[in-house]
C-alpha cells in the first residue's frame, strides 16, 4: 500500500512538472545601429581646429554593427522574459596625406550592455508572434582615440583610452516565425541612453570641452537598431 501511494505521490509529482514546465531559449541576433554622439562628433571637429593642416573628415560616428546573444524564458504563452548581452560599435576618422607624409585621428567607440528583457506577444498564432519588448541595460563604453603620424620617413601613433558608464533603455516591436524548435524573426527598436561621463582609463580625468567651457564630454548611444535573430528552444 505504501508503495502504492508512494508511486501515486511520484507520478503526481512528474505530471504537475510536465504541465508547469516551460520553453527555456537561447539566441542571438545579428544588424545594424545608429548613435548620436553628439559630443564626440564636436570633440572630432575640435581636434581638426589644433593642426597647422587641414584634416578631412572621412567619417564621423556612422551607422554600424550591433550584435546580441541571450537567454529566454517562455514565462506565460504570451510573455517571454530573458537576460543577455549586446554589443555595438562606431567611430570616426580624419585624415591628411600628401608626397611628405600622412596624418590621422581615429576614434574607436565600442558599447558593451548586459540587461534583462521582456516581450509581450499581442498577435500569437501558432507559427508566429508580434510582440512588443522592453530591455533595460547597464552600458559600458570604450572609447580609443588614436593619433597618427608618418612624415619623410618618421612615424609617430599615439592612443587616449577613455571609459563611460550608463544605463539604457530600449523599447521597440519583434516578429518571429516559429518551427519545431527553434524561432527565426527580426526586433527593432529605439534604445535611450543616459549619457555617461567620459573619463581616462589610466588617470581617471574627465575628458572636458577643448573649447574651456569646463563642460565634461559623454557618450551617447541613443538611436535606432535593427537585428535579425534566431532562437533555439528547449523543452
Amino acid at each position: 500500500m505504501k508503495r502504492r501511494v508512494a508511486l501515486f505521490l511520484v507520478h503526481l509529482l512528474l505530471c504537475i512538472t510536465a504541465a508547469s514546465a516551460q520553453k527555456i531559449g537561447v539566441g542571438a541576433g545579428l544588424g545594424m545601429a545608429n548613435s548620436r554622439m553628439e559630443d564626440l562628433k564636436y570633440f572630432q571637429e575640435q581636434i581638426l581646429d589644433t593642426f597647422s593642416v587641414k584634416l578631412g573628415m572621412v567619417s564621423s560616428f556612422p551607422d554600424y554593427a550591433t550584435a546580441s546573444a541571450g537567454i529566454y524564458y517562455q514565462l506565460y504563452p504570451a510573455v517571454r522574459i530573458g537576460a543577455g548581452y549586446a554589443f555595438t560599435s562606431t567611430g570616426a576618422r580624419s585624415n591628411y596625406s600628401d608626397y611628405s607624409g600622412s596624418i590621422s585621428t581615429d576614434f574607436l567607440a565600442k558599447s558593451h550592455r548586459l540587461g534583462a528583457y521582456v516581450c509581450y506577444a499581442f498577435l500569437s498564432r501558432d507559427r508566429y508572434d508580434l510582440s512588443v519588448y522592453g530591455r533595460v541595460d547597464a552600458n559600458i563604453t570604450l572609447l580609443d582615440i588614436t593619433h597618427s603620424l608618418y612624415v619623410m620617413g618618421y612615424g609617430d601613433r599615439a592612443t587616449t583610452k577613455y571609459i563611460s558608464f550608463s544605463p539604457a533603455l530600449t523599447a521597440g516591436l519583434e516578429f518571429l516565425f516559429h518551427f519545431r524548435d527553434f524561432s527565426l524573426g527580426v526586433d527593432g527598436g529605439y534604445l535611450a541612453d543616459i549619457p555617461g561621463e567620459l573619463r581616462n582609463r589610466d588617470t581617471d580625468i574627465e575628458l572636458s570641452d577643448p573649447a574651456g567651457t569646463g563642460r565634461i564630454l559623454t557618450s551617447d548611444w541613443t538611436g535606432w537598431r535593427l537585428q535579425a535573430k534566431v532562437l533555439i528552444w528547449f523543452d
